[in-house]
């Protein structure tokens, strides 16, 4: 995607899939042209075509919500309209919450994976000892 092609105000699609692509990446190649897709005269439109197209796209949302590229809070709270919509959109009812911090993240994996160990019936989280040799 060119840079050049960012900057043309009537390009107002193009930089909406442009940041998309980003998002999804979780990775901008070109910071400079990320950032002027919402600095254009359209940002706003920009913003709330990504929104809109994050409600029917549950990868999207996901991706919105854990990126570090965007803040999707701020863009919430400045377009209300959609903030109820994508906490509770979820098709299968569970409100898709990112974690507060990387350290809060670790920690809800570190209990995930007890709680599937304690699954476990307990022989398998017994060792055999090893047959003796001679």
């Amino acid at each position: 995607m060119y840079f050049s092609k960012v900057l043309d105000p009537s390009a107002h699609a193009y930089r909406v899939r442009y940041a998309i692509a980003n998002i999804l990446r979780d990775r901008a190649p070109h910071e400079g042209a990320f950032t002027n897709c919402f600095e254009m005269e359209d940002g706003e439109e920009v913003i709330l075509d990504i929104l809109r197209w994050g409600l029917k796209n549950p990868k999207l949302r996901s991706a919105l919500q854990a990126s570090h590229l965007v803040n999707l809070t701020y863009w919430l709270v400045r377009h209300p309209e959609y903030s109820e919509a994508y906490y509770n959109a979820d098709e299968k009812g569970k409100r898709m919450d990112r974690p507060s911090s990387g350290i809060q993240h670790r920690e809800q994996q570190e209990a995930a994976t007890r709680s599937r160990r304690s699954d476990q019936p307990p022989e398998h989280n017994l060792r055999l000892p090893r047959p003796s040799r001679g």
